[in-house]
């Protein structure tokens, strides 16, 4: 049981909580200050990442020694998934194509605009994932050990919601907010235009 618990502790602290906090650096990088939201960006994925390597590592070693078929689940198979993109992820992240100095007065390459839509498409997906095999991993956990339906699971289950609910509702303000609404009066050369030096941290998004 104690893996198993470390295991979804791991998940969730990964995918419930750093990785919603490094998407949310990005969408609110104008209320912090100068590269201190890439910083927590950084940070946030590669602790994330760091976490679903450990939590991977838990569930291969004990489904071999409860003796159980590997990727027998969807569970399983949608944390292989989770696992390999999120790998490749960290090294696109790495290799990504940098923006033009803020004072070259040259426009973003093609190959950046393309890494761009990638990265933020497969953050995306991931982040998504992540919120259904949390939830997917509160019903096995409760199978296996308190009972489905269980008044324990039904906590657990009604708290969980609860926090990623807060979660995507971050995430959708500020979506909205600084992406549609906010940006067309920064195009328009409004007030609220980042300075030079927030700009050239965009490097990292």
């Amino acid at each position: 049981m104690g893996a198993w618990l470390a295991h979804g502790i791991c998940a969730f602290v990964a995918w419930g909580m750093l990785a919603p906090s490094a998407v949310n650096s990005a969408i609110y990088r104008s209320l912090l200050k100068g590269p201190l939201w890439f910083k927590i960006h950084q940070f946030a994925n590669a602790s994330a990442y760091a976490l679903t390597v450990i939590a991977f590592a838990i569930a291969v070693a004990f489904i071999s020694k409860e003796g159980n078929p590997h990727w027998f689940s969807s569970h399983a198979k949608m944390g292989l998934s989770m696992f390999i993109i999120a790998s490749v992820q960290v090294l696109w992240g790495a290799a990504r194509p940098h923006l033009p100095g803020p004072d070259s007065g040259d426009e973003k390459t093609t190959i950046r605009k393309v890494w761009e839509i990638k990265h933020r498409l497969t953050g995306t997906i991931l982040l998504a994932c992540g919120f259904w095999q949390m939830s997917a991993g509160i019903k096995l956990f409760a199978g296996k050990y308190s009972g489905v339906g269980s008044v324990q699971e039904q906590g657990v289950t009604i708290a969980y919601w609860i926090w990623i609910g807060a979660e995507v509702t971050l995430l959708l303000i500020g979506g909205v907010y600084f992406k549609l609404l906010r940006k067309p009066v920064e195009d328009d050369g409004g007030n609220d235009a980042s300075p030079p030096a927030q700009e050239k941290e965009d490097d990292a998004v």
